[in-house]
C-alpha cells in the first residue's frame, strides 16, 4: 500500500514516469481550471485514486488568464463534467510572486467558497507566505476542510491550520538538511491531522533527491518521520491512510475495495 496525498500525473508522464502503484492511495492534483479532461484519462479506474480541480496562483500570469469569475466558471464545468473530490492546489506564492497580492487572495477565496459550496476539501499551496495564509484562515469566510500541501512553514502557521480543522502533508523536503523548521513541525503535528505525498514528480527525498519523482517514494518520506517521533513506520503510514481518507470522506468505500 502506497499513501501519496498529492502527486501530478501529467507532470510526471512529461518526466518519463508512465504509470502509478497498483496499490496507491491518493490525489491527482489540479493546477489549471480546464485540465481535468486530460488528467482523469491517465488515472486508474482503482477507485483509490482521487481527483482535484484547481486554479493555482500561477494562472494568473498565464496567457489565458481572463479573470477570477473566468476561472471559477472553469472549475465548475470541469466539476460539472468529470466531477472532484477536492478543490486545488491553490494558494498563495511569493516566491515566484504571480500576478498582485490581492488577485493571489481573490484567485484562492473563490475557491475557498466554492470548496464550502461544494462540501469538498481545499488543497493549500503556500510558498513563503505565511502572513498572507493566516490572514486568509483567520477570514471568517474560510469554513473548508482541506489540507495545507507541502507544508514548508514551522509550528505557529502548524498551529493556526490545525485551529481552522486542517490537516498538515509532509513532503520529501522533510528529509533535506538544513530543513529544521519543517522537521520540527512534523515531529509535533497531531497523528489524527498527518498526511504524507511526494508532490511528484518533484521534491524527491533523500535518498532520491535529484531524480523524478514518485508516489512510492513516500516510503522513504514515512521512514524519516517516523525517526523525528520515535513512532513505527507502519503505525504512521496507517495514520496517513486513515486520515486521507477520512478528510475525502471515503473511508467505507474504500475499505470495501481493500477488502473486496
Amino acid at each position: 500500500m502506497i499513501i501519496d496525498s498529492h502527486f501530478h500525473t501529467a507532470s510526471m508522464r512529461k518526466r518519463g514516469i508512465e504509470t502509478l502503484p497498483e496499490d496507491l492511495i491518493g490525489i491527482d492534483i489540479g493546477t489549471d481550471a480546464g485540465d481535468a479532461a486530460s488528467r482523469i484519462a491517465l488515472l486508474p479506474q482503482s477507485g483509490t485514486v482521487f481527483l482535484s480541480i484547481g486554479s493555482g496562483p500561477w494562472v494568473l500570469d498565464s496567457d489565458r488568464y481572463v479573470s477570477i469569475e473566468d476561472e471559477r466558471n472553469r472549475l465548475l464545468s470541469d466539476y460539472r463534467s468529470y466531477g472532484a473530490d477536492a478543490i486545488g492546489e491553490c494558494g498563495f506564492d511569493n516566491h515566484w510572486k504571480y500576478g498582485t497580492e490581492k488577485e493571489q487572495r481573490e484567485l484562492f477565496m473563490m475557491q475557498v467558497e466554492l470548496a464550502s459550496e461544494l462540501d469538498l476539501p481545499l488543497i493549500i499551496h503556500t510558498r513563503d507566505a505565511d502572513r498572507e495564509i493566516a490572514d486568509a484562515l483567520s477570514s471568517p469566510s474560510f469554513r473548508c476542510r482541506g489540507i495545507m500541501h507541502c507544508f514548508s512553514s514551522g509550528t505557529d502557521l502548524m498551529r493556526k491550520a490545525l485551529d481552522k480543522g486542517l490537516y498538515i502533508s509532509f513532503a520529501g523536503n522533510v528529509t533535506y538538511k538544513g530543513n529544521e523548521r519543517i522537521q520540527e513541525a512534523a515531529s509535533s503535528v497531531p497523528m489524527d491531522r498527518f498526511l504524507v505525498e511526494t508532490d511528484s514528480p518533484y521534491l524527491a527525498p533523500i535518498p532520491m533527491r535529484g531524480k523524478p519523482c514518485r508516489p512510492e517514494y513516500t516510503e522513504y518520506t514515512l521512514s524519516a518521520i517516523a525517526d523525528l517521533r520515535n513512532e513505527d513506520k507502519e503505525k504512521l503510514k496507517e495514520a496517513a491512510k486513515d486520515n486521507l481518507l477520512r478528510l475525502l470522506q471515503r473511508e467505507n468505500t474504500v475499505r470495501k475495495l481493500l477488502h473486496s
